[in-house]
């Protein structure tokens, strides 16, 4: 009896923190496809569309899933899982220029939907245009933490991806 007892212990003790560790969420990307649409079809929100750079989605997944690794949140990619986190792009522009002076800096528009089989239950938006200091003097701290220097499209995506996991981070877990 005692060996039996032992026995399950043992082996509860061995489920116990796989049964309670968190299953894996679906991530993937999709792209606004009518540049007409004001709002996103998934949450309503408003949304100021773009270019869309071709690689755009394969870079917001690239940095979800380093984000979501590096934060020990286990994913998996693609839509099959009960929940999802959804990278929605409507605008994704590379800058025209180099490191200290552009003609046109970065822009990057995106929505991170958390989703429970299919229905939105929270929504991150980043929308983020890279501004010369002397517009918002008041992004000094900003400024200094980039480097003083004009960030890449995928630099300022991946700037947007770190704030979103941070924003979800309770709910993944």
């Amino acid at each position: 009896m005692r060996i039996a007892l032992s026995a399950l212990l043992i082996l509860f003790c061995l489920a116990g923190p796989a049964a309670a560790e968190a299953p894996a969420i679906g991530i993937y990307a999709d792209r606004l496809l009518d540049t007409n649409l004001v709002a996103c079809p998934y949450c309503g929100r408003p949304i100021r569309t773009g270019a869309i750079h071709q690689d755009a989605e394969a870079v917001l997944i690239d940095e979800l899933r380093q984000g979501l690794a590096d934060n020990g949140i286990s994913y998996a990619l693609g839509r099959e899982n009960q929940r999802t986190m959804q990278a929605f792009v409507f605008r994704f522009e590379e800058r025209r220029g180099g490191n200290f002076a552009v003609e046109k800096p970065a822009s990057v528009g995106f929505h991170l939907h958390l989703m429970d089989q299919q229905r939105v239950i929270k929504v991150f938006a980043f929308n983020e245009t890279q501004q010369p200091l002397s517009e918002d003097i008041l992004q000094f701290r900003t400024f200094l933490r980039r480097g003083m220097r004009w960030l890449t499209v995928k630099e300022l995506a991946e700037e947007g991806i770190l704030k979103g996991i941070v924003f979800f981070q309770e709910d993944l877990r």
